[in-house]
């Protein structure tokens, strides 16, 4: 009843980041996880401007088409955009920020992925 008594009396002590990991994916008043989902559609390219990866552009809601467009300068149309992305603009005022995904310069086409908040 000596030195095992002790070791089975006393608290084990076990390192461990599980409570760290819990409370990084708790959400809570100040967590600043993004609230945004990302959709993509096609656009077929308009004139010569020059138009290629990674490039920030403005998408309006145009009749029942998608504008694209970076400044005043037109870059691109889609008339057969998804639904869902033409309904999520139109609720986000007709206008949405996307980033160009990728070019198909012997299509004249673009992916462009939209990002659209979420309603809360």
């Amino acid at each position: 009843m000596g030195a095992d008594f002790l070791q089975k009396a006393a608290p084990q002590f076990e390192k461990c980041w599980d409570k760290g990991r819990l409370d990084l994916v708790t959400q809570d008043l100040f967590n600043r996880l993004p609230t945004t989902k990302s959709r993509a559609f096609e656009a077929v390219l308009l004139g010569g401007a020059p138009v290629k990866k990674g490039d920030r552009i403005t998408i309006d809601k145009v009749g029942r088409g998608l504008l694209v467009s970076r400044g005043h300068t037109e870059l691109a149309l889609s008339e057969d955009a998804p639904a869902a992305v033409v309904a999520a603009i139109e609720a986000n005022c007709g206008v949405a920020q996307g980033i160009v995904d990728e070019v198909h310069e012997m299509a004249r086409v673009v992916e462009i992925s939209v990002c659209i908040a979420r309603p809360q």
